[in-house]
């Protein structure tokens, strides 16, 4: 969006597209009076105050065509003179590279948390002064010099409900605030600690092996990103060093996170470790198993899965055949920290979306983590500032680019429509593609697959959700993934990591009962090839919430690819930081906002390091 708009005499305009445009710079309605930053529509006339003014404008139209811009007094309203152009700047922030509209929260180092009114322009003493308007508790306000814009930072709240506004003048802010520095501290220290422990750790480094290199590259069938390029190289930097490797890898849905993990693995076994991959869901098991027995072909590498698709006498032979390193690369879910797993040699952990695993199954991990190299995979958004604050702690690569040739998915926002969506799957299908149709109630998802044969007589149609037995959901699983299957009615089990090039079109039942986040995230489970992908978000035939709204609308209009990060805010629902400092900081974010906190955290890292 552009940052300014420029107004002149005789320029062809509406009243109508000029609301909207004020709407969109974050201008707000004015009741009676006019202050900076708000219009007022006053029949053939519109009354502006731009930020970046002193005083306020009256815009006259003859049909679709500015006639006159007048210069008003700002207490009296008269008319001090005609210009013949003006300029009208945007009534937001910039803060953390998001924009803050008025209504959003925004937390003040000094005062504390409020919510942003305007920007306004004042004279003083002869000098023109840039102002950021705050609203407090009981109508209080605060006027921030905007050359003090660093003491501002948006409020990203780690749950659903809304923070508490402070007051001014009070010794409430100043208590919270010092009281979550003193946690922060506690939090930084044990992080460098256990930074500390790794870093003097040893262990073997490894030689790279170029020709196992090359066999792997091969079997990829794309050309890396530049982004996958670099955490490629910076994992085998570090694959070659004594220290442990302790490396974050942050990239949106399908920007290519398992390719980077491959090469580590290829490496790892390549001289002579054991490796494993740690993944939330069973599915996801079955998924990377596939792929990895597909991509290690032509590799001496065994690959075993350890998961709830195993038989009794399969787990047995698998943590047998891994103690006796007979398995080169172990793929499991959370079941492998619970069974009695001995690695012969195990030098690289690999951990897909660490976040979804609970708080025993990390405190297992550590008994993994000592002296092997790990490798964290996460498609969770980290805010910037967080970021910051990590990288003093953790090695960190993040994966902005998409993959050559992907494509953004067409995305539509519909009432339920049974000829609509028929039509939909008969494209995809004629097209040779599949369908993900998302159905979240297990107890009527039967029904939804009878309505759909009914409707489509000539396609193949199966179900598939987590209460169902292993073998059976396996075999559903087996058969889409091999183009057995046209059409699959599912419930929110695709949401990790499936990735299935060949499903093109996915259709969601009642979207407006899903967080924008996960949309976002199930919505990533298609466009994985260079074909255009169509999702279709459906509701019902009634009323929807303001927030349902806003999703939806969210989600229509941020179709470009790697848009997760805004996504996420927009959500207020980035748990990330909770997930990666521990749940026990969730009331500390909570209490000054995730920004905040992330500053607060950085500052603690570089206090402690000195």
């Amino acid at each position: 969006m552009k940052k300014s708009l420029k107004l002149k005499v005789r320029q062809n305009h509406t009243i109508h597209q000029l609301l909207l445009m004020l709407v969109d710079f974050g201008y707000t309605k004015a009741d009676l009076e006019i202050r900076s930053g708000q219009f007022q529509h006053l029949g053939g006339d519109l009354k502006i105050f731009p930020v970046n003014l002193l005083t306020p404008l009256r815009l006259s139209f003859f049909g679709n065509e500015v006639e006159k811009i007048t210069v008003l007094d700002v207490k009296s309203g008269q008319k001090l003179s005609d210009i013949e152009q003006t300029e009208i700047d945007k009534n937001c922030l910039n803060l953390e590279g998001s924009s803050i509209l008025p209504g959003n929260y925004i937390v003040h180092i000094d005062h504390g948390i409020g919510i942003f009114s305007h920007r306004e322009k004042v004279k003083i003493a002869g000098e023109e002064i840039d102002y950021i308007v705050v609203n407090y508790l009981n109508e209080d306000v605060l006027r921030v010099p905007a050359n003090q814009i660093d003491k501002l930072s948006r409020y990203i709240g780690v749950g659903k409900k809304h923070p508490r506004l402070n007051k001014l003048g009070t010794v409430t802010w100043k208590k919270t605030y010092h009281k979550t520095y003193e946690d922060v501290i506690k939090v930084a220290r044990d992080l460098l600690d256990v930074y500390a422990a790794r870093k003097i750790a040893n262990k073997k480094p490894l030689v790279f092996n170029q020709g196992w290199e090359r066999e792997i590259v091969k079997t990829f069938g794309f050309v890396e990103t530049l982004d996958q390029t670099k955490a490629i190289e910076e994992i085998y930097f570090d694959q070659q060093k004594v220290t442990p490797m302790d490396r974050l890898i942050c990239g949106d849905v399908g920007f290519g996170k398992t390719e980077v993990a491959i090469r580590a693995l290829t490496q790892a076994v390549a001289n002579g470790y054991q490796s494993a991959i740690l993944v939330p869901t069973t599915i996801l098991c079955e998924q990377h198993y596939l792929t990895l027995q597909k991509r290690f072909a032509n590799l001496p590498i065994k690959i075993a899965r350890l998961s709830r698709f195993n038989t009794q006498a399969e787990t047995a032979k698998a943590l047998q055949d891994v103690q006796e390193g007979r398995v080169d690369i172990l793929v499991a879910t959370h079941k492998v920290l619970h069974s009695d797993v001995n690695f012969k040699n195990l030098g690289l952990l690999v951990i897909d979306e660490e976040q979804k695993f609970g708080v025993k199954d990390k405190e297992k991990l550590k008994k993994f983590k000592t002296s092997v190299d790990v490798l964290v995979l996460t498609a969770t958004p980290i805010p910037r500032t967080l970021f910051m604050a990590l990288s003093g702690l953790r090695d960190i690569s993040r994966l902005y680019s998409a993959p050559a040739g992907r494509k953004s998915i067409e995305t539509s926002v519909i009432q339920y429509d049974e000829e609509v969506i028929k039509q939909a799957i008969l494209t995809e299908t004629e097209r040779g593609g599949q369908i993900y149709y998302l159905h979240n109630q297990v107890a009527t998802i039967g029904g939804i697959e009878q309505k759909l044969r009914k409707l489509l007589p000539d396609l193949t149609i199966k179900t598939a959700h987590g209460q169902m037995t292993e073998t059976g959901l396996l075999s559903v699983m087996s058969e889409f993934t091999a183009g057995q299957i046209d059409v699959l009615v599912c419930s929110t089990i695709i949401e990790n990591g499936l990735d299935l090039s060949n499903v093109n079109t996915l259709i969601v039942e009642e979207s407006d009962r899903f967080g924008l986040s996960q949309l976002y995230q199930i919505r990533g489970r298609i466009g994985r090839s260079k074909r255009q992908a169509h999702a279709f978000f459906t509701y019902k035939n009634k009323k929807l919430t303001e927030n349902a709204v806003k999703r939806l609308k969210s989600l229509a209009e941020n179709t470009e690819l790697g848009t997760g990060y805004e996504i996420a805010l927009q959500d207020l629902e980035i748990r990330g930081g909770g997930n990666i400092l521990g749940r026990d900081q969730h009331g500390n974010m909570e209490a000054v906002g995730l920004v905040l906190y992330s500053k607060l955290l950085k500052m603690a890292v570089d206090k402690l390091k000195k």
